[in-house]
């Protein structure tokens, strides 16, 4: 749930840097970093763990 809820902000937050509704665009890309940042972090963790238990999925099939 964790996975979907931060592909979901990231594509959010790319389309609305990208909308002209923003002037000063530099805080949201600094927000959208953070997302990519924690993103990345979940998906190493995610693999750590999956390592040591065959009953989780994939991560691929989880970020579809």
């Amino acid at each position: 749930m964790l996975t979907s809820a931060l592909n979901d902000a990231i594509k959010y937050n790319e389309k609305f840097l990208h909308s002209e509704t923003i002037r000063d665009v530099a805080d949201y890309e600094e927000h959208l970093l953070c997302l990519e940042n924690c993103q990345a972090w979940l998906e190493d963790e995610y693999k750590r763990i999956a390592q040591g238990n065959a009953q989780l999925l994939p991560y691929e099939k989880i970020v579809r």
